[in-house]
Order: C-alpha cells, then structure tokens, then sequence
C-alpha cells in the first residue's frame, strides 16, 4: 500500500481554527520553503520527502506530520475472500491430483 503526502486537509483545519486563508505562496513562505518545494511535495513527485521540510509544514499548520501522510488501499480484496481464495486454490490442486491418480471416479471409498 502505498504512503502518499496530503497537506490538503491540515491546510483547511489550520484555515478553520484561524478564520483565514492562507495560499500555497504565503505556506511556503511561512514555512521557509520553495513554492517548488512545496508543489513537488503536495503533487506526491518527492520520492524521499525531505522530514525537515514537513517538519516545518506542521510547524505553521499546528499539526503532526502524521496528519500529512495517508496510506492508500490498493487491494478490493477483503482478507476473508482472500482466505477463500486461497482454500479454493488448495482444494483445486487437491482435486487435480486425485483426478491424476484415480482418474475421474467419485473417491476411493465407494460413495
């Protein structure tokens, strides 16, 4: 699952608290950073985001770096379905060979 940077959110509860705007221009600044700095960070292109750097983000937005990272779900699988799977997947391989050794028969036991 992938970790992805989001200043959105921490940005509009920092406006909230405040009762005030603040543009991408005057955070950067605040936070004494590049506004290509800080467009690399917000689009998710820095692949290894300077911690100094989100550090000084959180110091102006009043927020924790942990606010600014998400995780992305990339599975639609749910565990339990993925278990399923998985039996199915022994249960086939089980039924193949059987079929190998008995041929087509029902089972071994007469039934």
């Amino acid at each position: 699952m992938p970790v992805y940077i989001d200043i959105e959110p921490a940005l509009l509860r920092w406006q909230a608290r405040h009762n005030q705007r603040m543009t991408y221009e005057e955070l950067a600044r605040q936070a004494g950073i590049t506004i290509a700095a800080l467009y690399r960070i917000k689009s998710g292109k820095m692949l290894s985001p300077d911690l100094r750097k989100i550090n000084a983000l959180c110091k102006v937005l009043e927020c924790e770096p942990g606010d600014l990272f998400f995780r992305e779900e990339t599975s639609d699988l749910d565990p339990n379905t993925t278990l399923d799977l998985e039996q199915q997947d022994i249960i086939d391989e089980w039924e193949a060979r059987r079929r190998r050794i008995y041929g087509n028969k029902a089972n071994r036991s007469g039934a």
